[in-house]
């Protein structure tokens, strides 16, 4: 039998909403139609999942019985029942491809149904906040999103019926600190049923965030042996760290009113205004742009600007946009953007020693093997929960004066322009205070 036609990749609609490339629908399907099961796509838009299941599943009237759909938005939910009809289903899919909200209580999804689907993607708070007519579910704490109610509420569906899902997700929902609370609620009903498939940044034309495919099953895992983890992480993993409020995101936040704030001259009412281009490893060159500091808020108007003696406080500073810790002493503090991040002083280690710690090539490996975003091609992250996470050889001096001493000595004489050749012994005077052989990739 003819299956229905491919159609091309299909563009971006609005916020937190792109629709499946066929390719990837197929990708996505295919292990739960095979079986011959039942599927739901709670979230079908205009019926990408559906389509490539409809295929899977051989077509005709027994593959348009198996098949359901949900969409919020009356216009997807007929796109998706006319693609269906179109591509061969039974006029009766119309029945099943049902206009309504998901997440609500009083949606039913059928019982039996393995879920398929790619959910929107859209955070309910930051300065790209989206806005939602109806609440999300209660009790999901963290960081408030459309994929993680719908992640929760899948798993939760999992978890009663005794099905399995497979879900397209950002890679942060597994991985952010500010999405743990989901991922507890979720994992109370269901766990991941084979390993994460990393797709990277190449899935959505226009999207830079890494996705994933997720297979999620009922209940607990059982007897699931751990994932084997090479010999230098789990040495590494046995360290202490510095305590959480060590890193911080103090930079100056420009909200809605970036345009208004950031200017390239200095002027009246204006203070040089460092931003992350602005730093190299061990050098802060001078500040590029300028803050005003006239511009009141209003309820239209959002940002955040501290006083002066906040941003002074921090005597270390790290580029946000990175692949691994890059990082520089404070010299001649100023006002400085989010695009940098902040290291308190710690009482007992010199800003040198932590200095030369956030740059050497251990840290580096560390960051890269544990955190997908730090493996992205396009705008690769350093966050705060990040570095909260390195593991430190030593937290205080007295534990080795020896080594404390000769990092901050060497640090102290790097000068304006470091030499590769210094920091490089500077990196391997940390090979030896993690105790690390050749077992440790380079």
């Amino acid at each position: 039998m003819q299956g229905p036609p491919t159609p091309p990749d299909p563009p971006i609609h609005h916020a937190g909403v792109v629709f499946t490339p066929a390719a990837l629908a197929r990708r996505l399907v295919a292990p739960l139609a095979e079986a011959g099961n039942e599927l739901l796509d709670p979230a079908c838009g205009e019926g990408a999942l559906l389509l490539a299941a409809f295929e899977e599943l051989g077509g005709g009237p027994r593959a348009s019985r198996l098949l359901h759909g949900i969409e919020i938005r009356p216009d997807l939910a007929d796109a998706a029942r006319r693609a269906l009809v179109g591509a061969g289903a039974e006029p009766s899919i119309r029945e099943r491809v049902r206009c309504a909200d998901a997440l609500d209580s009083e949606a039913p999804w059928p019982a039996d149904a393995h879920v398929v689907a790619n959910p929107p993607w859209l955070s309910f708070s930051g300065r790209h906040a989206g806005t939602r007519s109806a609440p999300l579910p209660a009790g999901l704490g963290g960081w408030p999103s459309l994929q993680g109610a719908f992640f929760h509420r899948v798993a939760r569906h999992c978890g009663e019926n005794g099905v399995r899902a497979r879900l397209l997700l950002p890679g942060s929902l597994l991985e952010l600190e500010r999405y743990g609370p989901v991922r507890d609620a979720a994992f109370a009903h269901a766990h991941l049923a084979g390993p994460v498939e990393e797709l990277g940044e190449g899935a959505f034309a226009g999207i830079t965030e890494p996705s994933v495919l997720v297979t999620l099953g009922p209940g607990p895992p059982v007897d699931e042996a751990p994932a084997e983890e090479p010999t230098w992480l789990g040495r590494l993993a046995r360290l202490p760290r510095l305590a959480p409020e060590t890193f911080a995101d103090p930079g100056v936040h420009t909200g809605n009113a970036a345009r208004q704030l950031v200017v390239d001259s200095a002027g009246p009412s204006t203070a040089p205004l460092r931003r992350g281009a602005d730093l190299r490893a061990y050098a802060l060159g001078a500040p590029s742009l300028h803050l005003r500091l006239d511009l009141e808020r209003t309820s239209e108007r959002r940002f955040r600007i501290a006083p002066l003696e906040h941003y002074s406080a921090f005597p270390i500073l790290l580029r946000q946009t990175a692949d691994r810790p890059v990082a520089a002493l404070h010299t001649e503090p100023t006002y400085f953007r989010n695009s940098l991040l902040g290291v308190r002083a710690a009482a007992a280690l010199a800003p040198e020693f932590l200095l030369a710690w956030l740059n050497c090539d251990v840290v580096a490996r560390w960051h890269r093997t544990k955190f997908r975003d730090a493996r992205q091609r396009s705008f690769p992250q350093v966050k705060v929960g990040h570095l909260r996470s390195l593991p430190i050889p030593i937290r205080a001096r007295s534990e080795d004066p020896r080594l404390h001493d000769e990092v901050v000595a060497r640090v102290q004489a790097l000068g304006a322009e470091p030499e590769t050749s210094s920091v490089e012994q500077l990196s391997a005077r940390f090979e030896e205070a993690y105790r690390l052989t050749a077992d440790a990739p380079s």
